[in-house]
């Protein structure tokens, strides 16, 4: 299947690491099972794909960054992987050296996902004590604004009712067969496989017996080859529950927007070697 390449415009095979006309990472291709970088260019897109100010976090993928207080990865001219962290007060320590290019990009990348949770709890706990102060501020107000409060408060009541009765209406997530083509199903979104052409492809239109009464056409949520199709998490289409971030928010990269060098919070040990 031919996509458009996100830099250069050009079309590209789906499963193409690299664009053939500009070189540009492809950031749609689906390069590992468990959906973990496993080079350094794999380790950028996934940043990017995540939204993750790099810079502000301290982290720099790909660069043999110089300046204090800094995470970094490299390949260097001996083409040694290097993973190191810039102490406070300009040294570095290096966490390590070698031809291993996973194992250095995974050191980096559980650094990265530990000093975000630690963003993350913080950030939790901040927006809890400024609910409870506004809860105590409430109870100053006067009773026309208590009122307001306790509206707005059965409105969202009433919108969570409303979405969790629409979530029970959702097919799950997996294979389905009608009318003897096989459809996949992800988000309530449906793909359909082409039997000629031997890829899946986006379906424009599912005919309503099929999204009315999904259960009665449900196959399964793992693959099986007596399908006689190919497996869908082997598309591009397909996200990996375990990391994306509808999924799992311990990587929702909505969550980081809180400007200027406020990341750097003084709870991150600079002068430890990592």
């Amino acid at each position: 299947m031919k996509i458009k390449c996100d830099y250069c415009g050009s079309f590209i095979d789906d499963t193409a690491d690299v664009c053939p006309n500009c070189g540009a990472v492809n950031e749609h291709v689906m390069r590992s099972a468990d959906g973990v970088p496993k080079t350094i260019e794999e380790l950028k897109a996934f940043c990017k794909a995540k939204n993750l100010p790099l810079e502000q976090m301290r982290f720099f993928i790909g660069v043999d960054y110089k300046q204090p207080k800094a995470f970094g990865i490299f390949k260097d001219s001996d083409g040694n992987f290097v993973v190191y962290k810039n102490k406070g007060n300009g040294t570095r320590a290096e966490r390590y050296r070698g031809k291993d290019e996973a194992y250095a990009v995974n050191e980096i990348y559980q650094k990265l996902k530990s000093e975000i949770q630690i963003r993350r709890e913080k950030n939790t706990a901040a927006n809890a004590a400024r609910a409870a102060s506004a809860s105590r501020n409430t109870k100053k107000q006067l009773n026309p604004l208590k009122i307001s409060i306790i509206f707005f408060i059965a409105v969202a009541a009433l919108i969570c009712i409303v979405c969790a009765i629409d979530a029970m209406n959702t097919p799950d997530d997996g294979y389905y067969k009608y009318n003897d083509d096989y459809y996949y199903c992800q988000s309530d979104t449906w793909y359909r496989y082409d039997d000629y052409a031997g890829y899946w492809f986006a379906a424009s239109a599912i005919d309503s017996a099929l999204t009315d009464n999904y259960s009665d056409y449900y196959e399964g949520s793992s693959y099986s080859g007596s399908y006689n199709i190919s497996d869908f998490s082997g598309t591009s289409y397909y996200v990996d529950p375990s990391t994306d971030s509808d999924y799992n928010d311990d990587w929702d990269g909505g969550d980081w927007d809180w400007g200027g060098d406020d990341w750097d919070i003084g709870d991150t040990d600079w002068d430890a070697d990592w």
